[in-house]
């Protein structure tokens, strides 16, 4: 009896994983690109990846005509465990630990609002709307915590507004408009007196009083601007990404102090180790993270990560730094998936070296670490996912 096959159609990171069917070794029919299709009995079927070095994946499938997935493998000897991994609303961007409820925060720029995922189970998720001046419009990009106000503050970039939650109920409690276009990242001073907000469009940065929710300044910048970092003696550091160069201001009187050449490239996300006077930066363009003196504003070194590195989280003892690395673009648009996964690499930032990592999905965007520094967060942006790690065996012999 010649059994009636389907077809399915696999794509897998890393692309060396075989497939099995029971004990059977199963070779692909057909290659094109990293897409792999083999010919399987249709019906209810338990598929296996394997690759030298990864723990296996089992799949349960009822294969019809035609099926694809697309899979990564677990790296065997990593200590980044999966906790899970969930569906969000479109185009997941920032990600938040809520700073006190077993809830993760995830923006939607293509959603109208924010998802709310419970903790550990990451099995019930709703969509908080954020009402904007404008109906119906997406585009929600980053958040930022105010832990002595009890606040939230979100982003939204379509509608060139901030908006404020109550960090208890999530209700929201307020809209700034930040009289920039397209605001990005948010950050704000140890005093919570300021909020500071990067406008990419208007290459400038928004200063709004937090206390009135009004915006007292707009500090022209000179590139387009996109990640914020303010040091205790209140000097801003802001990450140009593009032409690449970090422009420095004086919190005091809201004046550019001098830009640092640090292009050309795209720089995109920074990070402070104040205890060491040390800073980390991402550049999307070069591929690299940069390590420079908050005492000097002079580079120390400079790491090759993969391409198109985005966000970064530093561990609260600044031992170990996680960067998102996107991975390469979609020659047409970099909206299409890409011919790889990305990956979460963790550098040791005293050796200033990978650590280790693990694959993500399509895009890994959005980074976060619990408060506890327990567990990693982070979005797959084109997947619309979110996937969660546990890290505490980094600290483990």
């Amino acid at each position: 009896m010649v059994l009636e096959q389907g077809k399915v159609m696999i794509r897998t990171f890393p692309p060396e994983a075989e497939l099995y069917r029971g004990e059977e070794r199963l070779f692909p029919v057909e290659r094109r690109n990293e897409w792999r299709t083999y010919l399987v009995p249709k019906g209810f079927q338990v598929l296996t990846l394997q690759a030298p070095g990864y723990l296996e994946k089992k799949f349960h499938l009822d294969v019809s005509s035609s099926l694809e997935i697309e899979e990564k493998l677990e790296r065997r000897d990593s200590k980044l465990h999966l906790l899970g991994e969930t569906p969000t609303g479109r185009w997941p961007k920032g990600v938040l630990f809520h700073p006190n409820q077993p809830v993760l925060l995830v923006t939607l720029l293509g959603g109208l609002g924010i998802d709310c995922i419970q903790l550990p189970t990451l099995i019930l998720r709703k969509t908080l709307r954020l009402e904007s001046s404008r109906q119906e419009v997406t585009g929600f990009v980053e958040f930022c915590t105010f832990p002595k106000r009890g606040e939230i503050w979100v982003s939204q970039m379509l509608t060139n507004e901030v908006h404020i939650l109550e960090a208890q109920t999530l209700k929201k409690v307020g809209t700034v408009q930040v009289q920039g276009v397209w605001p990005k990242v948010i950050c704000t001073d140890r005093e919570e007196r300021y909020a500071y907000v990067s406008n990419w469009e208007s290459k400038s940065v928004s200063v709004i009083e937090t206390a009135t929710r009004r915006v007292i300044h707009v500090i022209p910048v000179t590139g387009i601007p996109r990640g914020l970092a303010i040091t205790r003696r209140g000097i801003l550091y802001v990450c140009l990404y593009d032409p690449g160069d970090l422009d420095v201001i004086d919190t005091k009187n809201f004046m550019r102090i001098k830009t640092l050449p640090f292009g050309p490239g795209a720089k995109r996300h920074i990070v402070l180790d104040e205890e060491k006077d040390i800073a980390y930066v991402s550049d999307m363009a070069t591929g690299r993270i940069i390590k420079f003196s908050i005492k000097t504003d002079q580079p120390l070194a400079s790491l090759w990560v993969g391409s198109n590195p985005n966000t970064l989280a530093l561990t609260k003892d600044g031992h170990y730094l996680f960067v998102s690395i996107r991975g390469r673009n979609n020659p047409e648009d970099y909206q299409k998936k890409g011919p790889e996964f990305g990956k979460i690499l963790v550098i040791d930032t005293e050796a200033f070296t990978i650590a280790d990592w693990v694959w993500g999905r399509n895009q890994p965007t959005g980074l976060t670490l619990s408060p506890d520094n327990r567990y990693l967060a982070f979005t797959d942006f084109l997947d619309d996912n979110l996937e969660v790690y546990e890290i505490s065996q980094l600290y483990e012999p």
